[in-house]
Protein backbone atom coordinates (compact mmCIF):
# COMPACT_ATOMS: atom_id res chain seq x y z
CA UNK A 1 0.00 0.00 0.00
CA UNK A 2 2.78 2.42 0.94
CA UNK A 3 4.47 1.85 -2.42
CA UNK A 4 1.24 2.41 -4.36
CA UNK A 5 0.69 5.79 -2.70
CA UNK A 6 4.34 6.76 -3.27
CA UNK A 7 4.13 5.73 -6.94
CA UNK A 8 0.88 7.67 -7.39
CA UNK A 9 2.46 10.80 -5.90
CA UNK A 10 5.46 10.40 -8.21
CA UNK A 11 3.32 10.09 -11.34
CA UNK A 12 0.54 12.46 -10.31
CA UNK A 13 -0.07 16.05 -11.33
CA UNK A 14 0.42 18.95 -8.96
CA UNK A 15 -1.35 22.26 -8.44
CA UNK A 16 1.93 24.04 -9.12
CA UNK A 17 3.73 22.94 -12.27
CA UNK A 18 7.02 24.13 -10.78
CA UNK A 19 6.89 21.30 -8.23
CA UNK A 20 6.79 18.68 -10.98
CA UNK A 21 9.65 20.40 -12.81
CA UNK A 22 11.77 20.49 -9.64
CA UNK A 23 11.00 16.80 -9.01
CA UNK A 24 12.21 15.83 -12.48
CA UNK A 25 15.27 18.06 -12.17
CA UNK A 26 16.13 16.05 -9.04
CA UNK A 27 15.68 12.80 -10.94
CA UNK A 28 17.96 14.00 -13.75
CA UNK A 29 20.58 15.21 -11.23
CA UNK A 30 20.75 11.69 -9.80
CA UNK A 31 20.83 10.27 -13.35
CA UNK A 32 23.78 12.45 -14.37
CA UNK A 33 25.67 11.59 -11.17
CA UNK A 34 25.03 7.87 -11.65
CA UNK A 35 26.08 7.97 -15.30
CA UNK A 36 29.26 9.86 -14.40
CA UNK A 37 30.15 7.40 -11.65
CA UNK A 38 29.61 4.33 -13.83
CA UNK A 39 31.52 5.84 -16.76
CA UNK A 40 34.51 7.04 -14.74
CA UNK A 41 34.81 3.81 -12.75
CA UNK A 42 34.54 1.79 -15.97
CA UNK A 43 37.34 3.86 -17.54
CA UNK A 44 39.40 3.36 -14.37
CA UNK A 45 38.80 -0.39 -14.67
CA UNK A 46 39.84 -0.25 -18.32
CA UNK A 47 43.14 1.48 -17.59
CA UNK A 48 43.78 -0.92 -14.69
CA UNK A 49 43.25 -3.90 -16.99
CA UNK A 50 45.64 -2.46 -19.58
CA UNK A 51 48.34 -1.84 -16.96
CA UNK A 52 47.79 -5.28 -15.41
CA UNK A 53 48.07 -6.94 -18.81
CA UNK A 54 51.37 -5.14 -19.45
CA UNK A 55 52.72 -6.24 -16.09
CA UNK A 56 51.33 -9.75 -16.63
CA UNK A 57 53.21 -10.02 -19.94
CA UNK A 58 56.43 -8.70 -18.45
CA UNK A 59 56.46 -10.66 -15.19
CA UNK A 60 56.64 -14.43 -14.80
CA UNK A 61 53.84 -16.58 -13.35
CA UNK A 62 56.23 -17.56 -10.55
CA UNK A 63 59.46 -15.88 -9.46
CA UNK A 64 61.86 -17.54 -7.01
CA UNK A 65 64.33 -15.14 -5.40
CA UNK A 66 66.65 -15.22 -2.36
CA UNK A 67 65.22 -14.25 1.02
CA UNK A 68 68.43 -12.30 1.69
CA UNK A 69 70.86 -10.63 -0.66
CA UNK A 70 70.82 -10.29 -4.46
CA UNK A 71 72.10 -13.71 -5.49
CA UNK A 72 71.77 -17.32 -4.40
CA UNK A 73 73.29 -20.66 -5.27
CA UNK A 74 71.03 -23.29 -6.81
CA UNK A 75 72.32 -26.82 -7.33
CA UNK A 76 71.75 -28.69 -10.59
CA UNK A 77 69.66 -31.23 -8.68
CA UNK A 78 67.36 -28.52 -7.32
CA UNK A 79 67.02 -26.91 -10.75
CA UNK A 80 66.07 -30.19 -12.41
CA UNK A 81 63.62 -31.00 -9.59
CA UNK A 82 61.88 -27.66 -10.20
CA UNK A 83 61.90 -28.20 -13.96
CA UNK A 84 60.33 -31.66 -13.64
CA UNK A 85 57.39 -30.61 -11.46
CA UNK A 86 54.18 -31.47 -13.27
CA UNK A 87 52.45 -28.20 -14.14
CA UNK A 88 55.66 -26.21 -14.70
CA UNK A 89 55.61 -25.42 -18.43
CA UNK A 90 58.88 -23.49 -18.67
CA UNK A 91 61.68 -22.42 -16.37
CA UNK A 92 64.47 -19.89 -16.84
CA UNK A 93 67.63 -19.00 -14.97
CA UNK A 94 67.84 -15.26 -14.32
CA UNK A 95 70.81 -13.05 -13.44
CA UNK A 96 69.72 -9.48 -12.82
CA UNK A 97 71.69 -6.49 -11.59
CA UNK A 98 72.52 -2.86 -12.37
CA UNK A 99 75.13 -2.12 -15.03
CA UNK A 100 76.57 0.97 -16.63
CA UNK A 101 76.06 1.03 -20.40
CA UNK A 102 78.31 3.25 -22.52
CA UNK A 103 78.11 4.11 -26.22
CA UNK A 104 80.55 6.78 -27.29
CA UNK A 105 79.80 9.95 -25.34
CA UNK A 106 76.49 8.57 -24.04
CA UNK A 107 76.02 6.50 -20.92
CA UNK A 108 73.24 5.32 -18.62
CA UNK A 109 72.64 2.91 -15.76
CA UNK A 110 70.14 0.15 -16.54
CA UNK A 111 68.98 -3.16 -15.13
CA UNK A 112 70.72 -5.90 -17.09
CA UNK A 113 68.62 -9.07 -17.00
CA UNK A 114 70.36 -12.22 -18.16
CA UNK A 115 68.03 -15.08 -19.13
CA UNK A 116 68.21 -18.37 -21.02
CA UNK A 117 66.50 -19.48 -24.21
CA UNK A 118 63.41 -20.73 -22.30
CA UNK A 119 62.55 -17.19 -21.31
CA UNK A 120 60.48 -16.59 -24.44
CA UNK A 121 57.90 -19.03 -23.05
CA UNK A 122 57.73 -17.11 -19.75
CA UNK A 123 57.88 -13.46 -20.77
CA UNK A 124 55.90 -12.16 -23.78
CA UNK A 125 58.57 -9.60 -24.69
CA UNK A 126 58.37 -10.65 -28.35
CA UNK A 127 54.87 -9.12 -28.50
CA UNK A 128 56.37 -5.70 -27.74
CA UNK A 129 59.39 -5.86 -30.04
CA UNK A 130 59.72 -2.64 -32.04
CA UNK A 131 62.56 -3.74 -34.30
CA UNK A 132 65.16 -6.45 -34.59
CA UNK A 133 64.70 -9.81 -32.90
CA UNK A 134 64.59 -11.32 -29.41
CA UNK A 135 68.05 -12.91 -29.66
CA UNK A 136 70.19 -12.99 -26.50
CA UNK A 137 73.28 -14.61 -28.02
CA UNK A 138 75.82 -16.66 -26.12
CA UNK A 139 78.40 -16.14 -23.40
CA UNK A 140 81.18 -15.44 -25.90
CA UNK A 141 78.96 -13.54 -28.33
CA UNK A 142 76.27 -11.80 -26.25
CA UNK A 143 73.40 -9.83 -27.76
CA UNK A 144 71.28 -7.14 -26.11
CA UNK A 145 67.52 -6.51 -26.37
CA UNK A 146 67.28 -2.90 -25.24
CA UNK A 147 64.28 -0.88 -24.06
CA UNK A 148 63.60 2.12 -26.29
CA UNK A 149 64.10 4.48 -23.31
CA UNK A 150 67.59 3.07 -22.74
CA UNK A 151 68.21 3.34 -26.49
CA UNK A 152 67.48 7.06 -26.44
CA UNK A 153 69.79 7.61 -23.49
CA UNK A 154 72.59 5.84 -25.37
CA UNK A 155 71.93 7.67 -28.63
CA UNK A 156 71.05 4.39 -30.36
CA UNK A 157 67.49 5.21 -31.35
CA UNK A 158 68.32 6.40 -34.87
CA UNK A 159 71.15 3.98 -35.48
CA UNK A 160 71.18 0.59 -37.16
CA UNK A 161 70.94 -2.57 -35.08
CA UNK A 162 74.18 -4.36 -34.33
CA UNK A 163 75.94 -1.46 -32.61
CA UNK A 164 78.46 -2.40 -29.94
CA UNK A 165 77.76 -1.26 -26.38
CA UNK A 166 80.21 -1.32 -23.48
CA UNK A 167 78.95 -2.68 -20.16
CA UNK A 168 80.56 -1.91 -16.81
CA UNK A 169 79.70 -3.67 -13.55
CA UNK A 170 81.07 -3.80 -10.01
CA UNK A 171 83.09 -6.97 -9.34
CA UNK A 172 83.05 -8.97 -6.11
CA UNK A 173 86.57 -8.06 -4.97
CA UNK A 174 85.21 -6.02 -2.10
CA UNK A 175 87.57 -3.13 -2.87
CA UNK A 176 86.35 0.44 -3.13
CA UNK A 177 85.79 1.58 -6.71
CA UNK A 178 87.49 4.90 -7.41
CA UNK A 179 87.63 4.82 -11.20
CA UNK A 180 85.94 3.05 -14.12
CA UNK A 181 89.05 1.00 -14.91
CA UNK A 182 88.39 -1.00 -11.73
CA UNK A 183 84.97 -2.13 -13.01
CA UNK A 184 84.39 -5.29 -15.00
CA UNK A 185 84.23 -4.17 -18.62
CA UNK A 186 82.70 -6.21 -21.49
CA UNK A 187 81.04 -5.46 -24.81
CA UNK A 188 77.89 -6.74 -26.52
CA UNK A 189 75.90 -6.00 -29.67
CA UNK A 190 72.29 -4.88 -29.87
CA UNK A 191 69.90 -7.37 -31.48
CA UNK A 192 66.55 -5.69 -30.89
CA UNK A 193 64.50 -2.98 -29.19
CA UNK A 194 61.28 -3.33 -27.20
CA UNK A 195 58.62 -1.02 -25.81
CA UNK A 196 56.23 -2.21 -23.08
CA UNK A 197 55.73 0.91 -20.98
CA UNK A 198 57.95 3.73 -19.79
CA UNK A 199 58.93 2.07 -16.50
CA UNK A 200 60.36 -0.96 -18.32
CA UNK A 201 61.53 0.80 -21.48
CA UNK A 202 63.84 3.12 -19.53
CA UNK A 203 65.20 0.46 -17.17
CA UNK A 204 65.66 -2.96 -18.75
CA UNK A 205 68.15 -4.61 -21.09
CA UNK A 206 67.98 -8.37 -21.75
CA UNK A 207 70.93 -10.63 -22.56
CA UNK A 208 72.29 -14.15 -22.08
CA UNK A 209 72.48 -15.22 -18.42
CA UNK A 210 75.95 -16.81 -18.83
CA UNK A 211 77.28 -13.50 -20.11
CA UNK A 212 75.60 -11.71 -17.19
CA UNK A 213 77.19 -14.15 -14.73
CA UNK A 214 80.59 -13.40 -16.25
CA UNK A 215 80.01 -9.64 -16.18
CA UNK A 216 78.87 -9.65 -12.55
CA UNK A 217 81.67 -12.05 -11.55
CA UNK A 218 79.31 -14.82 -10.39
CA UNK A 219 79.90 -18.55 -10.11
CA UNK A 220 78.27 -21.08 -12.43
CA UNK A 221 75.32 -21.88 -10.15
CA UNK A 222 74.72 -18.36 -8.87
CA UNK A 223 71.52 -16.59 -9.95
CA UNK A 224 69.33 -13.71 -8.84
CA UNK A 225 66.07 -15.52 -9.62
CA UNK A 226 64.39 -18.50 -11.22
CA UNK A 227 61.28 -17.61 -13.22
CA UNK A 228 58.61 -20.09 -14.30
CA UNK A 229 55.53 -20.37 -16.51
CA UNK A 230 53.02 -22.65 -14.82
CA UNK A 231 49.52 -24.11 -14.98
CA UNK A 232 47.70 -21.34 -13.11
CA UNK A 233 44.99 -23.72 -11.92
CA UNK A 234 47.64 -25.51 -9.86
CA UNK A 235 49.43 -22.41 -8.55
CA UNK A 236 49.00 -23.09 -4.81
CA UNK A 237 49.99 -26.74 -5.19
CA UNK A 238 53.04 -25.90 -7.31
CA UNK A 239 54.28 -23.22 -4.90
CA UNK A 240 54.01 -25.75 -2.04
CA UNK A 241 56.11 -28.26 -4.03
CA UNK A 242 58.71 -25.62 -4.83
CA UNK A 243 59.00 -24.66 -1.17
CA UNK A 244 59.51 -28.31 -0.29
CA UNK A 245 62.37 -28.58 -2.81
CA UNK A 246 64.07 -25.27 -1.96
CA UNK A 247 63.52 -24.84 1.77
CA UNK A 248 63.03 -21.59 3.67
CA UNK A 249 65.82 -19.44 2.23
CA UNK A 250 63.79 -18.43 -0.82
CA UNK A 251 60.85 -16.16 -1.59
CA UNK A 252 58.34 -17.61 -4.07
CA UNK A 253 55.91 -15.05 -5.53
CA UNK A 254 53.10 -15.17 -8.07
CA UNK A 255 52.34 -12.26 -10.42
CA UNK A 256 50.12 -10.49 -7.91
CA UNK A 257 52.69 -10.76 -5.11
CA UNK A 258 55.46 -9.43 -7.38
CA UNK A 259 53.36 -6.29 -7.94
CA UNK A 260 51.19 -6.20 -4.81
CA UNK A 261 51.77 -2.47 -4.21
CA UNK A 262 50.75 -1.61 -7.79
CA UNK A 263 47.46 -3.51 -7.54
CA UNK A 264 46.67 -2.00 -4.14
CA UNK A 265 47.37 1.53 -5.38
CA UNK A 266 45.18 1.07 -8.46
CA UNK A 267 42.33 -0.25 -6.33
CA UNK A 268 42.77 2.58 -3.83
CA UNK A 269 42.75 5.20 -6.61
CA UNK A 270 39.52 3.78 -7.97
CA UNK A 271 37.68 4.01 -4.66
CA UNK A 272 39.09 7.49 -3.94
CA UNK A 273 37.50 8.55 -7.25
CA UNK A 274 34.28 6.86 -6.13
CA UNK A 275 34.34 8.72 -2.80
CA UNK A 276 34.89 12.11 -4.47
CA UNK A 277 32.05 11.58 -6.94
CA UNK A 278 29.85 10.24 -4.14
CA UNK A 279 30.30 13.54 -2.29
CA UNK A 280 29.29 15.39 -5.46
CA UNK A 281 26.17 13.23 -5.69
CA UNK A 282 25.42 13.99 -2.04
CA UNK A 283 25.49 17.70 -2.85
CA UNK A 284 23.25 17.08 -5.86
CA UNK A 285 20.78 15.32 -3.57
CA UNK A 286 19.86 18.69 -2.00
CA UNK A 287 17.64 19.13 -5.05
CA UNK A 288 15.84 15.99 -3.96
CA UNK A 289 15.37 17.34 -0.43
CA UNK A 290 13.84 20.55 -1.80
CA UNK A 291 11.54 18.68 -4.20
CA UNK A 292 10.29 16.34 -1.46
CA UNK A 293 9.71 19.22 0.96
CA UNK A 294 7.55 20.97 -1.64
CA UNK A 295 5.69 17.72 -2.32
CA UNK A 296 4.92 17.38 1.39
CA UNK A 297 3.46 20.90 1.41
CA UNK A 298 1.49 20.10 -1.76
CA UNK A 299 -0.01 16.92 -0.25
CA UNK A 300 -1.11 18.35 3.12
CA UNK A 301 -4.77 17.65 2.33
CA UNK A 302 -3.97 14.09 1.27
CA UNK A 303 -2.09 13.56 4.53
CA UNK A 304 -5.14 14.71 6.51
CA UNK A 305 -7.43 12.41 4.50
CA UNK A 306 -5.11 9.46 5.07
CA UNK A 307 -5.06 10.28 8.77
CA UNK A 308 -8.85 10.33 8.87
CA UNK A 309 -8.84 6.89 7.19
CA UNK A 310 -6.66 5.49 9.97
CA UNK A 311 -3.13 6.02 8.68
CA UNK A 312 -0.50 6.46 11.36
CA UNK A 313 2.43 8.92 11.29
CA UNK A 314 4.77 5.99 10.54
CA UNK A 315 2.67 5.13 7.47
CA UNK A 316 2.99 8.69 6.16
CA UNK A 317 6.71 8.63 6.83
CA UNK A 318 7.10 5.35 4.91
CA UNK A 319 5.14 6.73 1.93
CA UNK A 320 7.42 9.75 1.55
CA UNK A 321 10.58 7.71 2.16
CA UNK A 322 9.44 5.37 -0.61
CA UNK A 323 8.70 8.40 -2.80
CA UNK A 324 12.29 9.56 -2.23
CA UNK A 325 13.51 6.07 -3.12
CA UNK A 326 11.43 5.95 -6.30
CA UNK A 327 12.74 9.31 -7.48
CA UNK A 328 16.34 8.35 -6.72
CA UNK A 329 16.08 4.91 -8.31
CA UNK A 330 14.41 6.32 -11.41
CA UNK A 331 17.39 8.63 -11.75
CA UNK A 332 19.80 5.77 -11.09
CA UNK A 333 18.16 3.51 -13.68
CA UNK A 334 18.13 6.29 -16.26
CA UNK A 335 21.77 7.16 -15.57
CA UNK A 336 22.75 3.48 -15.54
CA UNK A 337 21.10 2.95 -18.93
CA UNK A 338 22.85 5.98 -20.45
CA UNK A 339 26.23 4.97 -19.03
CA UNK A 340 25.82 1.36 -20.16
CA UNK A 341 24.98 2.49 -23.68
CA UNK A 342 28.08 4.71 -23.73
CA UNK A 343 30.26 1.87 -22.38
CA UNK A 344 29.06 -0.56 -25.06
CA UNK A 345 29.62 1.98 -27.85
CA UNK A 346 33.12 2.81 -26.60
CA UNK A 347 33.99 -0.88 -26.34
CA UNK A 348 32.80 -1.55 -29.86
CA UNK A 349 33.84 1.57 -31.78
CA UNK A 350 36.54 3.28 -29.63
CA UNK A 351 35.22 6.67 -30.70
CA UNK A 352 36.86 8.61 -27.84
CA UNK A 353 40.60 8.65 -28.51
CA UNK A 354 43.60 9.24 -26.28
CA UNK A 355 45.78 12.22 -27.10
CA UNK A 356 49.29 11.48 -28.33
CA UNK A 357 50.73 8.24 -29.62
CA UNK A 358 53.04 7.03 -26.84
CA UNK A 359 50.57 4.71 -25.12
CA UNK A 360 50.02 1.08 -26.14
CA UNK A 361 46.46 1.87 -27.25
CA UNK A 362 45.04 5.00 -28.90
CA UNK A 363 41.58 5.03 -27.24
CA UNK A 364 40.14 5.18 -23.73
CA UNK A 365 39.85 1.59 -22.47
CA UNK A 366 36.63 0.86 -20.64
CA UNK A 367 35.41 -2.12 -18.63
CA UNK A 368 32.12 -2.20 -16.68
CA UNK A 369 32.04 -4.29 -13.51
CA UNK A 370 29.01 -5.61 -11.61
CA UNK A 371 30.52 -4.59 -8.26
CA UNK A 372 30.62 -0.95 -9.45
CA UNK A 373 26.94 -1.01 -10.39
CA UNK A 374 26.04 -2.55 -7.02
CA UNK A 375 28.12 0.01 -5.11
CA UNK A 376 26.60 2.92 -7.06
CA UNK A 377 23.02 1.72 -6.66
CA UNK A 378 23.72 1.16 -2.96
CA UNK A 379 24.97 4.76 -2.78
CA UNK A 380 21.79 5.99 -4.50
CA UNK A 381 19.62 4.12 -1.98
CA UNK A 382 21.61 5.71 0.87
CA UNK A 383 21.18 9.15 -0.70
CA UNK A 384 17.42 8.52 -1.07
CA UNK A 385 17.11 7.61 2.60
CA UNK A 386 19.14 10.61 3.76
CA UNK A 387 17.39 13.05 1.42
CA UNK A 388 13.92 11.71 2.20
CA UNK A 389 14.29 11.46 5.96
CA UNK A 390 13.61 15.09 6.90
CA UNK A 391 10.69 15.67 4.49
CA UNK A 392 9.17 12.33 5.55
CA UNK A 393 9.52 13.28 9.23
CA UNK A 394 7.94 16.64 8.46
CA UNK A 395 4.96 14.89 6.79
CA UNK A 396 4.59 12.50 9.72
CA UNK A 397 4.64 15.39 12.20
CA UNK A 398 1.90 17.17 10.25
CA UNK A 399 -0.34 14.16 10.73
CA UNK A 400 0.75 13.77 14.34
CA UNK A 401 -0.20 17.38 15.03
CA UNK A 402 -3.69 16.72 13.66
CA UNK A 403 -4.25 13.64 15.84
Amino acid sequence: MHFLFAWRYFRGKYAFQAIQIIAWVSVFAIAIGTAALITILSVSNGFSEVVKSLYADFYADIRISPAKGKFFTLTDAQYHSLKNIEGVHAISKVVENKALLVKGDYQTVATLKGVDTSYGSINHLKNYLKRGQTAIGYKDHPLLIIGIGVERKLGLFQSMLGDTVQLFAVNRSGKSITQMSQLNNLTANQSGAFSVQQEFDESYVFTNYLFAQYLFDLNKNQYSAIECAIDKNKETELIAQMKKILGTNFIIQNKYQQNADLYKIMQLEKWIIFAILALIMMVASFNLVGALTMLVLEKQKDIQVLGAMGAKPTDIQKIFLLLSGIMAMMGALLGGALASAFVVLQQQFHFIKLGGSSFVIDYYPIKPMLEDYLAIFGLVILIALLAGWLPARKAAKQLHGRL
